[in-house]
């Protein structure tokens, strides 16, 4: 049976509709990130994580990051210093750098803390927020922690 042209004008009116709304959306969408961002205050943080073979728990500290980076309400970086890692670490860490320009891997060759004076010292704005998941601090404190640093009353 052939669809008669009202029926099919009112499938292509819902089609119109439907991508009205969501252009509507989107554009809501963006108004309210580009004005968190225009309203970011405070001293900027600085995440840095010390790895090594951390490939089971560093997809998920980035993504936990970065997908609270537009609610943070201040400008926010996260730097991963790899120890020389033998596993994943590096491949999960530099494909998630290529989508998000506000983390950055730097390879230690020697002493991590050492790589990241000098680094720290060019940004002397920034409040540095160091943790060392390469012995006993649990990737789970990592989050709470950045919490505690974005509260705009401890900054």
């Amino acid at each position: 049976m052939i669809p008669s042209t009202e029926e099919v004008l009112s499938v292509v009116a819902l089609f119109i509709w439907g991508f009205a709304l969501y252009g509507m959306f989107v554009l809501l969408w963006r108004v309210v990130r580009f004005l968190m961002q225009r309203s970011r205050q405070g001293v900027p943080i600085t995440a840095v994580l010390i790895v090594q073979e951390g490939a089971s728990y560093m997809e998920g500290i980035l993504r936990t990051l970065t997908t609270a980076e537009p609610f943070v309400g201040r400008d926010f970086e996260i730097v991963v210093i790899d120890c020389g890692s033998r596993d994943e670490t590096v491949r999960i860490v530099e494909a998630m750098a290529h989508r998000r320009p506000t983390i950055r891997l730097v390879h230690a060759r020697g002493e991590p803390y050492e790589v990241m004076q000098p680094w720290l010292t060019r940004r002397a704005r920034t409040v540095p927020c160091i943790f060392d998941l390469r012995e006993n601090v649990s990737p789970l404190d990592v989050v709470p922690t950045l919490a505690a640093f974005w509260a705009d009353q401890l900054v």
